[in-house]
């Protein structure tokens, strides 16, 4: 007997066939979360489910019908209806709900492992809710351009990303970044024409947009510009999804930013969207719109290290710190089969948290995030190094041997017959040596790396073999009085004696030495406050990579993190050649860069000092004497051309912007902190220590 219950229609949800298969699903699943991710979150009615409810809803229609054990008992429990199921495509349709009061009672219904894990919500919603935002160093970047571009007022911006990198949370982000004086309409359905680009753009702005007259709209917009630019305003047209914009809308946008008065444009447009949107624009007939872009950035997916900060993030943010731990290797398994897709990473810590109520454990472990990718299904791994070594090396060694063979066969002379049972005594008799210039030939033995002068004249007729080499005792071996220590596991040992405080004390004493401070009676943080601020030495704490490190060229203070809840520690590193480091804890360290890529949290402390006690920032406007103290050193940097004045005006931001893109610094043409010790480092006259030598 079938019970009859009241049940959402799953297949019309997502929109597929009762024998859809499940790449039919995945299509359609990926598809409704998209339309998802463009939506502002707003309902028509009250009535009507929220965005969170309506994804909630999609996400278990996907599990369920991708499991085939669930499916069929959904297709069994499901209240049938009279007559044969349609055959033809089904549109997604509203989302019905199984006895939704009963699920405003009963929360736990909508989140089974909330209460276990002690969540205060679902920390891997598929919801772009702002408050999850994980600002990782790419989005840092994102969205500093996208604010520069706006206030220096750089007509097109465009910003491009895969699909589910984050695209329309950073937007939304960007939103909150801009002040108030700020005008913004924003369009997230592209799927228009010229007429409802322009009634679009009025009615978000709030002026009239109904009439169906380019000009005259056209010509509401261009009066509204007028008047905001006289009250000191800005107007921003922002585009979410740009790539499924139509060339002739695209046209459209470009003669809206003809929009402008003799000395600036009135409107400025922002072009978000997927890699496409760069195929779109490479067309021919769009030329002038691309010459037209001022600022363009790709919104890269999550490396492995932002992987694990965006995870820990997003259970931070859902009071589960302490209550549940991915482990390490638990975190590069999401990474891999996510390819650091936020989004991906969402589905599957999600589903690896439902396994793990399931197996009532707080620890997540690899073997049950690969239990989550199986149960979803259809997601490729990334390659790991080694596989790809693998892939690389047996075909070469195939071949190799291969070609080694053809040669030995066709092309070497045969010299098995003239060596044939003939031993290395007979073979030095045929050929005597010359022992006429002593001290010519060197022995050297495997044992000792000793030198012996001379080559023994009786040779016997049995070689014996060497003694077994000793294994060095790990990380004792010296060389020019520093520490050699060759793999991390070492470099853990090394460490975990010590205690935080105890760690950052040795490190700074080998950052203070570059600064020839004799690091006396440094015992306490107390000590070392009062020793910096004698020594007029400031701290600079940044998040980011070698390449940034060496870039800036100070000395730093590098936080490590030690696996097994071993603790934080501190690590010098004083200077660079190549890819070997000098590092400073209780002894000098060598080693090469490459041994602390997995213990480095990206965090580091930079000492410098401020020569001439400058503002904390110059900037735009900027009027005193410390302007022309920059523009004479820019000039002898080579970036500053003209007379120097007590104003720091548009020259000064045009060289200032020039000096950061040359040394990867964010081009926002404000003097801070970054800019301000990279002039000290590079100008001759201050004696400033180097981590890479110029």
């Amino acid at each position: 007997m079938i019970i009859e219950v009241e049940s959402p229609n799953f297949y019309k949800l997502l929109g597929v066939k009762p024998d859809a298969s499940q790449k039919e699903i995945d299509r359609a699943y990926q598809k409704l979360i998209s339309k998802f991710d463009s939506s502002d979150g707003k309902t028509e009615s009250p009535e009507k489910p929220t965005l969170k409810e309506q994804i909630e809803m999609a996400q278990e229609a996907y599990d369920t019908l991708s499991n085939k054990e669930k499916r069929e008992a959904y297709d069994a429990v499901v209240r049938v209806k009279k007559g044969p199921e349609p055959v033809s495509p089904v549109k997604p349709g509203p989302l019905q709900f199984i006895g939704s009061k009963e699920r405003a009672k009963n929360p736990k219904h909508q989140n089974v492992y909330q209460d276990f894990f002690g969540f205060s919500e679902k920390p891997f919603d598929l919801t772009p809710d702002p408050k999850y935002l994980y600002l990782s160093p790419k989005h840092k970047e994102v969205l500093a351009h996208l604010v520069y571009g706006l206030q220096e007022n750089n007509g097109f911006l465009k910003i491009v990303g895969e699909v589910g990198t984050g695209k329309t949370m950073i937007c939304r982000s960007f939103l909150r970044e801009l002040r108030t004086d700020f005008n913004i309409a924003y369009i997230f359905n592209p799927a228009i024409n010229e007429l409802e680009l322009l009634q679009t753009i009025n009615s978000e702005l709030g002026l009239p947009g109904k009439s169906k007259s380019k000009k005259k709209l056209i010509d509401l917009l261009n009066t509204f510009l007028l008047e905001e630019r006289a009250k000191g305003h800005r107007v921003v047209v922002i585009i979410d999804e740009a790539q499924d914009l139509q060339p002739n809308v695209m046209e459209q946008l470009r003669l809206l930013s003809n929009l402008e008065t003799d000395t600036e444009k009135l409107i400025q447009i922002v072009l978000i969207g997927q890699p496409e949107l760069d195929k779109v624009l490479a067309k021919e007939d769009l030329r002038q719109l691309r010459q037209r872009i001022t600022i363009q950035w790709e919104l890269l997916p999550l490396n492995l290290e932002e992987t694990r900060g965006y995870i820990q993030h997003r259970l931070n943010v859902a009071l589960g710190k302490g209550k549940v731990r991915f482990s390490r290797q638990a975190a590069e398994t999401v990474y891999r089969f996510s390819r650091g897709i936020p989004r991906m990473i969402n589905v599957i810590c999600d589903r690896t948290l439902l396994i793990a109520y399931t197996e009532s454990t707080k620890k997540i472990v690899p073997e049950i995030v690969k239990t989550a990718v199986k149960d979803i299904g259809n997601l490729a791994p990334l390659e790991s190094w080694s596989s790809k070594f693998w892939k690389l090396v047996i075909p070469s060694a195939v071949a190799a041997g291969i070609g080694f063979f053809a040669l030995n066969y066709f092309a070497l002379p045969d010299l098995e017959n003239k060596t044939r049972e003939k031993d290395i005594a007979a073979l030095i008799k045929e050929n005597p040596i010359d022992l006429s210039s002593p001290g010519e030939l060197i022995n050297y033995s495997a044992s000792s790396a000793t030198v012996t002068p001379s080559f023994p004249l009786d040779v016997p007729e049995s070689v014996p073999q060497p003694a077994a080499v000793v294994e060095p005792a790990p990380v004792k071996a010296q060389t020019n009085g520093a520490l050699n220590i060759s793999d991390s596991e070492k470099l853990v040992t090394y460490l975990s004696s010590l205690t935080l405080m105890e760690s950052k004390l040795e490190a700074v004493k080998w950052i203070l030495e570059t600064w020839n401070i004799t690091p006396e009676d440094l015992h306490t943080r107390e000590d070392l406050e009062k020793l910096t601020m004698d020594n007029q030495l400031l701290q600079y704490e940044m998040n980011g990579t070698m390449k940034r490190l060496q870039s800036l060229n100070y000395p730093a203070l590098l936080e490590i993190s030690l696996p097994n809840a071993q603790g934080t520690k501190y690590l010098s590193l004083s200077s660079i050649k190549e890819d070997m480091g000098v590092f400073g804890s209780v002894d000098k360290i060598e080693m090469p860069l490459s041994i602390i890529n997995s213990l480095w949290t990206r965090k580091a402390i930079v000492y410098w000092k401020d020569f001439e006690n400058l503002p904390e920032s110059l900037g735009l406007g900027f009027e005193g004497k410390e302007a022309v103290w920059l523009q004479k050193n820019l000039r002898l940097l080579g970036y500053f051309q003209g007379r120097e004045a007590p104003l720091y005006g548009p020259k000064t931001i045009r060289a200032v912007r020039e000096f950061q893109r040359k040394n990867n610094i964010i081009d926002d043409g404000q003097f801070k902190t970054d800019s301000k010790m990279l002039v000290y480092n590079l100008l001759q006259i201050y004696s400033t220590p180097e981590l890479v030598a110029r």
